[in-house]
């Protein structure tokens, strides 16, 4: 399993260059829908930049998607860049947007690499990074006699407890590491003595069907 970090809050710096301004701004994105929004503001914030150069990461492993634009800069001199410092430090889940104003010279080709890599990895210096992980939900079915030990286990592997319905029984619905799924249901399991319903599920689907 990779090791993945993103960021508590969001940060922004100014790098010049030669007379150019490189606003680097970096915030987290929990979807692709959501990184395109953080852009869209950016625009809004500087309508009269010379150039809006980005790069976002979403997700974990062999679901994460990286998408980088030059918006206008050469190819592979701003988007590139920007999103090779985020993948050095294994970021994810956020987007890094670096605003260019134009300030007369040229800086060729290879300027423009070090300027909008430097941005990102001094933005990125600015941030508080924080590990993050991917998550499996789960629901879970007991019996009002079983809360207190499934409480115990839950508390040890640092589970999320997204949502819980008391009716005939404990209907809880639970986010818990990808990675530690298995071992979790297994103690589940083992502290109730096989008396708990365990169902895995789709990472937005409970709010919709978990006491269902």
């Amino acid at each position: 399993m990779n090791e993945y970090y993103s960021i508590v809050a969001p940060v922004e710096t100014e790098l010049k260059v030669k007379d150019s301004r490189f606003i680097a701004f970096l915030c987290a994105a929990e979807s692709r829908q959501e990184a395109e929004t953080r852009l869209a503001e950016r625009l809004r914030v500087y309508p009269d930049a010379t150039h809006h150069c980005y790069a976002f990461r979403i997700g974990f492993d062999e679901q994460l998607i990286a998408k980088s634009s030059d918006a206008g800069e050469p190819a592979g001199t701003a988007g590139r860049p920007i999103l090779q410092a985020l993948e050095r430090r294994h970021l994810t889940n956020l987007v890094a947007v670096v605003t260019r104003y134009f300030g007369g010279t040229k800086l060729g080709t290879g300027g423009l690499v070090r300027a909008y890599g430097s941005a990102t990895v001094a933005v990125i210096a600015l941030a508080e990074l924080t590990e993050i992980f991917p998550k499996q939900t789960l629901r879970l079915r007991y019996a009002y006699t079983q809360t207190a030990a499934v409480k115990k286990i839950l508390r040890l592997v640092q589970a999320e407890s997204l949502h819980v319905d008391f009716g005939a029984e404990v209907v809880q619905a639970v986010a818990i590491r990808a990675a530690c799924s298995d071992e979790t249901q297994r103690l589940l399991r083992d502290a109730c003595a096989g008396k708990i319903a365990i169902e895995n599920m789709k990472k937005d689907s409970f709010q919709n069907d978990v006491f269902s």
